[in-house]
């Protein structure tokens, strides 16, 4: 055939006649093999059950869920639990599934085969959320999901989806329930450590108050105001004690010039000396009389007389010092009188002299006035009194300001010991402060985690709810056979025409006149007839022997492979049968 010649329909209509068997046989064996197919596979059947992801009841506002994660997140988790190896596997023995395959295969192959007849579907729809009163995008949201079961027994299909949908809204209400508790109980749990931890803390913050006792940075303020109010104290008290000294000296300055003893008068008037005035007097007059005389003198033994029995009807008295004193004031005053007439050498006043020497160095002639016992005049007993007062007030006055100053000396060692150890208390404070606001905040968690955990077990949250429960499937879904029929005829063309032009283009023969001019370009004066021998009658036999074992062949390996992986032969016969009783 030349490259550049046209070819007609008529050669390809003669190429077809002449290889009409290469194109009937394997089209209808394929075209057989479809419809055996499509009418031989087991019809598949399909039940599903559909559940509604129903929103919260109560509103987030009061009750806010303790379950958390997405509706998906949430249906992926269930279905890795329900679809584990363990639940298919009672799932399996319950229903008594795959039968034909439970001794042929392992139990992981069988509840993979399960897993991958099982079938999940969420249905999602378009929400605008809400964000501060405004609308957001709209988002897909899941709504509910379908959980279908596929199988040949329509019966038990359906029996498998409502089970399996029966288990996800069992397995959902124990998760949610065994979520809401169990964040409870961790709640629970580490409100106990915070307890324990400010128990502790409140001992130590105690026994840190026990030990440094009046250091602490809030007893600070009262320290000052304590300290300030005793330096108060001590000042007014020394002032007080000031003026109690003053009064007193004013007191004993007035005393030395009273008499602690009162006079009388007589009838006739006159003036009637008491035994102390009298004995006063004697030993005035013994002292002058002794400056005159000798001891042995008349008028001074009988004034010693007199003393003698003054003394021993009185006793002596308790104001000699102060007479004494007087005496002295009194014989000075006369020394500078008559100092002031006489010369030094006069005998006045060397008697003056004399007698102020010899008192000044008696020891009771002291400068100090000394109060009187059994003192008589009434404003001698009240100055008295008034300097005893005086005094008794500066001793009280003066041990009260002790007392003061030992107080104040004590805050003012707290006031400087305080920041040694200010730093401790401040951290031991702040530690107590958190856990104890740690420990409210997580009493307030507890409260909305078991508000939460009562709306779980009332089903009040979110929850799933079957609104399509798994129906009896009339229908199959699977194989479509129209379909296969289709693909078959297609199929059927495709490998005659194939076969066909395979043949033809490994056969290099020259088949006719027509041919051998076409490929000479020389006209065909004849042609003579084809002779077969013997040989090629033989040759022709064996190439049919061939065809038919390899078909044979072939015929075997496909039924081999069809009974061990896919269906049983003897299963396939009993199909068989029962479909030609249906159709005789």
């Amino acid at each position: 055939m030349m490259p550049d010649e046209t070819l007609d329909a008529g050669y390809y209509l003669n190429i077809f006649k002449n290889r009409r068997r290469y194109f009937v046989i394997p089209a209808l064996v394929v075209l057989v093999a479809a419809i055996l197919i499509a009418r031989l596979l087991p019809a598949i059947y399909q039940s599903s059950s559909t559940i509604l992801i129903e929103e919260q009841q109560i509103p987030q506002e009061f009750v806010r869920s303790t379950v958390t994660g997405f509706a998906d997140q949430r249906i992926q988790s269930l279905t890795q639990q329900i679809l584990s190896r363990v639940r298919l596997w009672e799932i399996v023995q319950q229903f008594n599934l795959y039968p034909e395959l439970r001794e042929k295969l392992t139990r992981e192959e069988i509840t993979e085969k399960m897993r991958s007849d099982i079938k999940l579907d969420t249905i999602s729809a378009e929400v605008a959320g809400q964000q501060k009163g405004r609308r957001s995008n709209q988002a897909a949201v899941t709504i509910a999901f379908s959980i279908s079961y596929r199988g040949k027994n329509p019966g038990m299909v359906q029996k498998v989806a409502g089970t399996l949908a029966s288990l996800y809204l069992e397995q959902n209400l124990k998760t949610r329930e065994a979520q809401a508790q169990s964040t409870t109980q961790f709640l629970e749990a580490e409100l106990k450590q915070l307890q324990e931890r400010i128990k502790g803390l409140g001992e130590k913050i105690t026994a840190f108050k026990g030990q440094y006792e009046g250091l602490l940075p809030e007893q600070q303020p009262f320290n000052r105001e304590q300290a300030t109010r005793l330096e108060m104290e001590i000042k007014q008290l020394e002032n007080t004690i000031r003026s109690a000294e003053e009064r007193k000296s004013y007191h004993e300055g007035q005393i030395a010039t009273v008499s602690p003893d009162t006079t009388f008068a007589g009838a006739p008037g006159e003036r009637i000396m008491s035994p102390s005035d009298r004995l006063k007097g004697l030993e005035l007059s013994l002292a002058d009389l002794r400056s005159k005389f000798s001891p042995d003198h008349p008028e001074i033994r009988k004034v010693l007389r007199e003393i003698a029995e003054l003394k021993k009807l009185g006793g002596t008295t308790a104001g000699s010092a102060i007479d004494r004193r007087k005496r002295l004031t009194q014989l000075k005053a006369e020394l500078a009188e008559k100092q002031g007439k006489y010369s030094e050498q006069h005998p006045e006043v060397k008697k003056l002299k004399s007698e102020i020497a010899r008192l000044e160095q008696e020891p009771s002639a002291v400068l100090s006035p000394q109060i009187a016992t059994g003192a008589e005049n009434p404003a001698y007993i009240a100055l008295s009194s008034q300097i005893k007062a005086a005094e008794s007030d500066i001793s009280a006055f003066r041990k009260q300001q002790a007392m003061l100053k030992e107080k104040l000396q004590i805050y003012r060692q707290r006031l400087e010991e305080a920041p040694k150890m200010e730093q401790e208390y401040l951290a031991l404070m702040r530690d107590y402060q958190n856990a104890s606001s740690k420990h409210q905040e997580v009493m307030n968690k507890i409260l909305e985690a078991r508000i939460a955990e009562g709306m779980e077990e009332h089903q009040k949250g979110e929850k799933f709810t079957l609104i399509d429960p798994a129906s009896f499937p009339e229908k199959p879904v699977s194989p479509k056979r129209w379909l296969i029929f289709l693909a078959g005829v297609i199929c059927s063309l495709g490998a005659g025409v194939g076969t066909v032009a395979l043949a033809e283009h490994l056969d290099h023969s020259v088949k006719s006149t027509d041919d051998l001019a076409r490929l000479t370009g020389l006209p065909v004066l004849g042609s003579i007839v084809r002779i077969q021998t013997k040989e090629d009658i033989t040759r022709e036999m064996r190439k049919r022997k061939l065809i038919w074992a390899v078909t044979a062949f072939s015929l075997v390996m496909g039924l081999t492979l069809f009974h061990f992986f896919y269906m049983d032969l003897w299963v396939l016969t009993a199909k068989l049968l029962r479909l030609a009783d249906k159709y005789t």
